[in-house]
């Protein structure tokens, strides 16, 4: 029994003894082996390389200073370093510290660009793709993704709409070339389709790439015609967990460059603006006294006071923004994780104005075995946007009449207001209303992936999209707008779903060293469903519950508005390569568009494109001064479908009618004449680009000349009266556009601890309609001019009259073509409006009248934008700088022109100072003030040119060295200090040159912040 018992213990210590002497042995036949990696061409460390012993998965990646430490198996002869952008090189391991050199690639760094339905090499592509360099753009905090690409893409221009906490701005790519539809671009997230660009944690992107020609977009067809903007969030990684978080605090400070009249400047011109009103005696007109200059016996009381208020300070306070993300991202080789949560908090310059949001996302994705995997992105966040419902032109309200009373209490009619639209207390307002959007979303992609051969793939890409938008608007009976004597609320919940499933196969054949060819074919079939239902009640008890006590209302009146839209679509794409020389793709989208009738449901949409590598060809490969030189040649079509669903059947309008003494519900047609013909706007376009990369790649960049013309343009067209229809939409329609674009890096220094690079985007385009929609008797295109569209001239332009200065005396207003003509007044104007002071107009075809034919057309949009952007780096400090330049643009300035923002200079509001004519001060510039009303012809002074330089982004950061995370135990800190629209040259008298009077004030910001990576 017991040598039963003894061998028993002796078969279980033998594998143990054997198991404790094989890790001994491994112990003793590890080796611990260090090095650095370094640029063969100036030395420079290159953080994030990967070392790997040869044959194995066994590896590290190098730090900030390019150092790495690897344990290896004493057998282990080779090690396999690599790096985005340079050559694979294996390097024997041998005693001591290793310090390797990676040389460049030649061939355009082999950086990885997103394309449609797939990645490229960059050196591959033929057609024209922008990528946006996000170290640049991540350095601009907010929530506004399209302001993030302003400036990095040659041909991405973008324009403000609201400055507001949540506000949004206007991509245009290539210049507009659509007049009824849209001009916005396609944004696509992760291979699939989102309707704002916004939607998105700008922490979660890694990259961002903007398809420009119909080479690059044609793979999405109908929905490329304006620009196609790819955005593609982080993913897991065959690495041991990290741990990041982005937190910043910015603080906004009001942005302007004009001066309103101070009190003491005010009174005087409303001294001078009612002293005009008076008539002339003995050839003097007398001032009058203050007791009639200022009828108000408050505005008066306030005046003798001298009890003055700035607006701008009593409405304005300092902004606020607070933003934090907290991610992790690690993996294994079968499974990979990203996930992130973000709270973003603002407060706007506006007291009640503010944007909230909170955003979650998780990125997975999953190895089931050597072929099939899986991935889930899921996207959840909700938000909650606090709007003003009070004008926002209070900065010009009379400095003599303040908001509060002598106790201390808000006023509701300022005094001294001779208008509504002057006499109500902003602060009243906001205090007495509420308006809310809260909006929750949630974008689920779930991927499946297949591999039945080496060379052929499928992929099965569905999103489950959904936005449900609550909307709440209460206005209770003591604001100017409430209803008397109950209040009034709106609200209104909108739901938009979108559904999409794509199939796509790729082949990739291996033919030879010489050919490379990929195929790619996928069958899409999107819808999306959108409802709206909208409830306006008056009648509240009382202001308690808002617009949340709706149910509790009077009276109710409720519409419900409920869309589909769906899109089918084939395409296909074959790219292939002869000699690593020349490239070639041809692509082919058909879509379907139930937005058209039966027999115009399809659209066909080509292209092709070539590239040639000439700095791979015997005559300038051994150039050493060449590093790349690329070729670029493409054509083809995208289409647009930019109607409303069921348009092209017609709709009907609700018209409820009395009958047998009761309301009887009814329906009548609807103003637009239904065209069941229409069908898809088509734009095409040429492009040819030249890629290159020169002195070691020190310098590089692309030029690039497009054409594109769209046909079949989408137009609205008045009809006569006889019709019973006011309207009707046709395919009559045609633009073109046209232009240049450049971008240049050059790598000024480039060494061990100092870098310093400079990059320029150019971007010039010509925009025309060549049809507008009408032609005249002979058949030709005429301008519509109910439309503002002119044959010949931009999409986007004013047509007015041009200033001509100021008449500096009666005589010759009276003598002038605004006067009388013949002994006869011209039809233009009453020559009662025409005296010393007025405004003079210019004769543009020199007939002796002004007319209708003395307007010229005035083009809005920039002859030519373009940035400028610096970046230093010295050791762990980093300075980046960030010039945008606006050339040419033109805008209608209410600041110059209108009654509510002191443009018509009555006196009644405040303006901008203005060198205004008096008869001490014969002005050429500003008419005459005048009490009684604006100026005739004032609105010629608003059209003004809105060119500007822009200091967009000042950036200081700091990156922590090594040896100070390796004590507190971390793998990055950054710390930052960023200044935003620090200043502004411009000649245009606003908030900012692309922000008006009434719009959402524009700001300056600082903003301090710190990345940290564990």
């Amino acid at each position: 029994m017991k040598l039963k018992l003894f061998k028993q213990k002796i078969k279980f210590l033998i594998p143990l003894l054997f198991m404790l002497a094989s890790v001994v042995m491994m112990a003793q036949s590890q080796k611990t082996i260090t090095g650095k990696v370094l640029s063969a061409d100036d030395n420079m460390p290159l953080p994030g390389a990967s070392v790997v012993v040869k044959g194995t998965t066994n590896g590290a990646s190098t730090d900030f200073d390019g150092n790495f430490t690897l344990s290896v198996a004493n057998s282990a002869t080779t090690l396999t370093v690599s790096y985005l952008g340079y050559k694979t090189k294996e390097v024997a391991i041998t005693s001591g510290s290793l310090t390797i050199l990676l040389a460049t690639d030649a061939s355009a760094l082999d950086e990885i660009v997103v394309v449609g339905y797939g990645t490229q090499k960059k050196s591959d592509i033929t057609g024209s793709v922008s990528k946006v360099e996000m170290e640049n753009a991540i350095a601009i905090p907010t929530t506004n993704i399209s302001e993030m690409i302003r400036g990095q893409a040659a041909g991405v221009q973008v324009n403000l709409v609201s400055a507001r906490p949540g506000g949004t701005s206007d991509i245009v790519i290539r210049g507009r070339n659509s007049i009824r539809g849209g001009n916005q671009p396609l944004v696509v997230l992760d291979g699939f389709p989102i309707e704002n660009i916004n939607d998105v944690n700008p922490d979660d992107i890694t990259s961002i790439e903007v398809l420009k020609d119909a080479s690059a977009q044609a793979i999405y067809g109908a929905r490329a015609s304006n620009g196609v903007i790819l955005i593609t969030t982080k993913k897991g990684k065959d690495a041991k967990v990290r741990v990041s978080l982005n937190s910043y605090t910015t603080v906004q400070k009001l942005a302007k460059n004009f001066d309103l009249y101070s009190a003491e400047e005010f009174v005087k011109l409303r001294r001078e603006a009612v002293r005009t009103t008076n008539p002339v005696v003995n050839g003097v007109q007398a001032y009058s006294d203050d007791t009639v200059n200022f009828s108000s016996a408050t505005e008066y009381a306030a005046f003798i006071a001298g009890n003055f208020v700035n607006w701008e300070d009593e409405v304005l306070r300092t902004g606020l923004i607070n933003s934090h993300t907290l991610s992790v991202s690690g993996g294994s080789e079968n499974t990979k994780v990203f996930s992130s949560a973000n709270y973003f908090d603002q407060k706007g310059l506006i007291p009640t104005s503010g944007y909230k949001r909170g955003s979650f996302r998780l990125n997975l994705n999953q190895k089931i075995n050597d072929k099939a995997s899986i991935e889930a992105n899921l996207n959840v966040s909700t938000a909650n946007q606090k709007k003003e419902t009070t004008s926002l032109d209070f900065v010009t309200i009379s400095p003599l009449t303040g908001p509060y009373d002598t106790n201390g209490n808000l006023v509701k009619d300022l005094a001294g207001a001779n208008a509504s639209s002057s006499s109500i207390n902003p602060l009243w307002n906001i205090r007495e209303s509420d308006n809310d959007i809260k909006t929750n979303l949630y974008n689920l992609n779930l991927v499946a992936n297949y591999q039945f051969a080496k060379s052929f793939s499928y992929k099965l890409n569905t999103l489950l999209s959904r936005r449900f938008i609550d909307e709440g608007q209460y206005i209770s009976k003591l604001h100017s707008q409430g209803v008397t004597p109950n209040g009034s609320a709106t609200v209104s919940n909108t739901l938009r779903e979108e559904y999409l499933i794509e199939n796509i196969f790729n082949y990739t054949p291996e033919i030879n060293d010489n050919n490379r060819m990929d195929v790619t074919f996928v069958q899409s079939i999107n819808q999306r469903n959108s409802s709206r239902t909208t409830t306006d009640a008056t009648g509240f008890g009382n202001d308690v519950l808002g617009y949340d006590g709706i149910s509790g209302a009077l009276s109710f009146k409720t519409e419900r508005n409920e869309e589909q839209y769906r899109l089918s679509s084939f395409l296909g794409r074959i790219r292939y390569t002869l000699m690593d020389k020349y490239l070639l793709t041809l692509t082919g989208r058909k879509d379907g568009a139930s937005v058209f009738s039966e027999n115009n449901k399809w659209g066909f949409f080509p292209a092709a494109s070539f590239a040639w590598q000439m700095h791979k060809e015997s005559f300038l490969n051994n150039v050493e001064s060449i590093n790349e030189l690329k070729l670029r040649i493409s054509y083809g079509s995208v289409g647009n479908q930019s109607l409303d669903p069921y348009t092209t059947l017609g709709v009907v309008d609700n018209f409820p009618y009395i009958f047998g003494g009761a309301i009887v519900g009814g329906n009548l047609p609807g103003t637009v004449l239904p065209n069941p013909n229409l069908t898809w706007e088509t734009s095409t376009t040429y492009n040819i680009g030249l890629d290159y990369g020169l002195f070691k790649n020190r310098l590089r960049g692309s030029a690039e000349y497009y054409n594109t013309k769209t046909t079949d343009l989408l137009t609205d067209i008045s009809l006569g009266g006889n019709s019973g229809f006011s309207s009707m939409i046709t395919n009559g329609g045609e633009t073109k556009n046209s232009g240049i674009e450049l971008l240049l890096t050059g790598e000024i220094i480039r060494n061990n601890d100092l870098k310093w690079s400079v990059t320029g985007v150019f971007t010039k385009n010509r925009n025309e309609i060549t049809k507008t929609g009408i032609v005249d008797v002979d058949g030709l295109p005429k301008d519509d001019l109910g439309r503002n569209r002119y044959a010949g001239e931009p999409i986007n332009v004013y047509r007015a009259y041009v200033f001509d200065g100021i008449f500096q005396t009666d005589e010759e207003a009276l003598g002038s073509p605004q006067g009388t003509l013949n002994g006869t007044v011209t039809p233009f104007q009453n020559v009662s409006t025409l005296f010393a002071g007025s405004i003079k107009l210019k004769d543009e075809n020199n007939d002796g009248v002004i007319n209708d034919d003395d307007r010229v057309i005035v083009k809005r949009d920039p002859d030519w934008f373009a940035s400028i952007s610096s970046s230093v780096q010295f050791k762990g400090f980093e300075l980046l700088a960030d010039l945008y330049i606006v050339e040419g643009a033109k805008r209608y300035n209410p600041y110059l022109a209108d009654f509510n923002e002191g443009g018509t200079i009555t006196s009644v509001r405040n303006g901008i100072v203005r060198d205004y004519w008096t008869p001490e001060n014969p002005s050429n510039t500003a008419p005459r003030p005048n009490y009684a009303g604006a100026p005739a012809n004032i609105s010629v002074l608003g059209i003004t040119d809105a060119s500007y330089v822009r200091l967009r982004t000042l950036s200081l950061s700091y990156n922590l060295s090594q040896s100070v995370l390796g004590k507190l135990n971390m793998n990055a800190a950054r710390l930052y200090i960023t200044g935003s629209n620090l200043f502004t040259i411009t000649d245009y008298k606003s908030y900012s040159p692309e922000n008006n009077a009434g719009d959402f004030p524009d700001t300056k910001s600082i903003t301090l912040g710190v990345n940290i990576t564990l």
